[in-house]
């Protein structure tokens, strides 16, 4: 039996497309308030310094891309499914809640997961390949060495992150497999 919005169901349920639809585009919107929560700080800054063109465009440049990533993944959720193929890993094509067991809990966390850590780091690194770019063409030597030294280990992580979340969404089938088998074994020991 699941509450939703007051009403009571027995049963919960929905096709697998429509619930990546619903994830993809929760995502959606998350991916704008994070990435927006971001491009604010620079725009603050570009008002409390020279006038620089450069830096406006680049910024500009950003908020668009940050708005064509959201516009893809709320309005063409579809095609990003079928680029993905997330939906394959499942064996039925409709998802009930009621009878969900542990490897389909491991995919749905593991998809979860991942979405959170291309989101979370997306917009970082974006920031940061921006930085590292003008840093190399605008800046002299001495600036370049100490960002360098302070921002490469941040491109580093969120360049990681991105891969280990892409990995693990295109391989969740696989990867949730090898985990519920690992945990198998370690019960059998116990």
């Amino acid at each position: 039996m699941i509450i939703f919005g007051g009403l009571i169901f027995n049963r919960f349920i929905m096709t697998k497309k429509d619930f990546f639809r619903i994830i993809i585009k929760l995502t959606g919107i998350y991916w704008l308030l994070n990435s927006s929560s971001l491009f604010i700080p620079y725009i603050i800054s570009l008002f409390s310094r020279e006038f620089d063109h450069t830096y406006l465009i680049s910024n500009l440049f950003y908020l668009l891309c940050c708005i064509l990533i959201f516009l893809l993944l709320v309005f063409h959720t579809d095609k990003f499914i079928k680029w993905l193929k997330i939906e394959k890993g499942f064996d039925e094509d409709v998802i009930e809640f009621s009878n969900f067991n542990i490897e389909n809990l491991m995919k749905l966390a593991l998809i979860i997961f991942s979405f959170v850590l291309i989101v979370n780091n997306f917009a970082t690194f974006v920031m940061q390949t921006y930085y590292v770019v003008s840093v190399k063409f605008h800046m002299n030597v001495s600036d370049t060495v100490s960002f360098s030294s302070q921002n490469d280990y941040v491109w580093a992580k969120s360049f990681i992150d991105l891969l280990v979340g892409y990995l693990i969404l295109t391989n969740y089938p696989a990867i949730s497999k090898y985990l519920l088998k690992i945990t198998q074994k370690k019960e059998e020991i116990q």
